[in-house]
């Protein structure tokens, strides 16, 4: 009796555990290209610091629309000639109109001297929360520069 005790303990818990990783709601959103606007703070030149502001629209697949902006600052500068990025730590927020909105963090790696991202070079970020219809949102958004200027933004959201 025991033992099946355990096993169905051991059997609830995997499922549970496996169920927190599932997205809840993936859905995938289009955005035009950037305004961009580099501030050089600090030491003159490409430098720890420096931040890229940019807003940009976006629209759904079901054709809502909305206005991404965000700052990316510069954290760490290419290192030798085997190093040929630039990481930065980004805070984005998409705002899908009214109290609708998402809020994204996490690391950017961009080509050495690059204002945009490399094209079709993926890079994942964290939805850290949200507000309206997205309120307490957490998972992961992937971002795809495609190589006519426009991001594609797959964005996963778990439970």
């Amino acid at each position: 009796m025991n033992t099946l005790i355990r096993f169905a303990s051991i059997a609830c818990l995997s499922v549970s555990l496996f169920s927190v990783a599932q997205a809840a709601q993936t859905f995938s959103i289009m955005q035009e290209k950037p305004q961009i606007q580099h501030v050089d703070i600090g030491a003159p030149g490409m430098s720890h610091g420096d931040l890229l502001a940019f807003e940009a629209p976006f629209s759904t697949k079901d054709g809502k629309k909305g206005t991404m902006s965000g700052l990316i600052t510069t954290v760490s500068l290419p290192t030798g000639a085997g190093d040929e990025f630039l990481d930065r730590i980004g805070t984005i927020v998409f705002d899908f109109g009214g109290v609708d909105s998402l809020v994204v963090i996490g690391k950017s790696l961009y080509g050495s001297g690059q204002g945009e991202m490399k094209d079709l070079a993926t890079q994942v970020r964290a939805i850290t929360g949200g507000t309206g219809r997205f309120i307490g949102a957490r998972g992961q958004i992937s971002t795809t520069r495609k190589p006519d200027g426009l991001y594609e933004h797959m964005i996963q959201i778990v439970d």
